[in-house]
């Protein structure tokens, strides 16, 4: 039986670091059938990665790509070779994200400049680099191109201490809802995905600097505290959020764009 994502093409950032949603996205997507490049800015766990997906699909179906999200040379590289090896591009993933822990006192220009980038501007980057050939899905596939960007419930939620990540969050929903509009004649679908509270090492290292601040006695009390202010009690995990993301790069959703995708155990219904 053919998977969901049978011979599509996709490219996921953020996807160096084992235990992060990015990496899987990746799994998720060579075992539907996709052939996958996976990028982000660190090498060190590269070849565990590479393993990993192997096992996940064909060994020739993932590349593992070095690459700065906020150089349109690199996104152009990327693009260029993701093509090149796989023929397209038809679902582009925005999941490279970063996070600085300060409020807007102690928070510099440069620091939030830096979350910005990572966060929003490399969205607008990546997709313009791949909207060439993102256009051209639709001559393979009925439902054409899927972009899905990873939003988090902080595009939503205020927070006091975290202000850039937050902001920059934010500022991808809108960016999200103007390039549906905008590329939906084209037949490329953007959507956005919303985790709460799920377990990658980022979050693990966010949330020990909220211990370091006194917010919380460890990162177990304060993961049992934030999962408590959802409806379920409890956090993700990254193979749960990548269920999204399929779902949104399949020709299932081709009547969906412009959607922003809550997966987190209702913790935003309060906002």
């Amino acid at each position: 039986m053919a998977g969901r994502l049978e011979g599509k093409v996709a490219i996921v950032t953020g996807a160096g670091r084992d235990g992060n949603i990015g990496v899987a996205i990746c799994e998720a997507y060579l075992r539907e059938g996709a052939r996958v490049v996976g990028t982000d800015f660190r090498d060190e766990e590269k070849a565990a990665i590479v393993a990993r997906m192997g096992r996940a699909g064909p060994a020739d179906a993932f590349r593992y790509l070095l690459h700065d999200v906020t150089s349109e040379a690199d996104w152009a590289r990327v693009a260029q070779e993701t093509q090149d090896a796989f023929g397209g591009i038809d679902i582009l993933v925005n999941n490279a994200g970063i996070s600085i822990h300060a409020g807007i006192e102690h928070t510099s220009l440069d620091d939030l400049r830096k979350v910005m980038a990572v966060n929003h501007d490399a969205l607008f980057i990546g997709m313009k680099a791949c909207l060439p050939a993102l256009k051209s899905s639709v001559q393979r596939f009925p439902g054409g191109g899927s972009i899905v960007n990873n939003l988090s419930m902080a595009s939503y939620m205020p927070n006091a201490h975290n202000i850039g990540y937050h902001v920059s969050k934010a500022a991808g929903r809108m960016l999200t809802l103007c390039a549906a509009l905008e590329f939906g004649p084209a037949k490329i679908r953007v959507n956005s995905v919303h985790p709460g509270l799920t377990m990658t090492p980022l979050i693990r290292e966010g949330l020990a600097d909220y211990v370091k601040m006194g917010a919380y006695e460890d990162v177990d009390a304060a993961e049992a505290s934030i999962a408590g202010m959802g409806a379920l009690g409890i956090s993700s995990d990254p193979e749960d959020t990548a269920h999204a993301f399929v779902y949104l790069a399949s020709d299932e959703a081709r009547f969906v764009t412009g959607a922003s995708i809550y997966h987190d155990g209702a913790i935003g219904q309060r906002y």
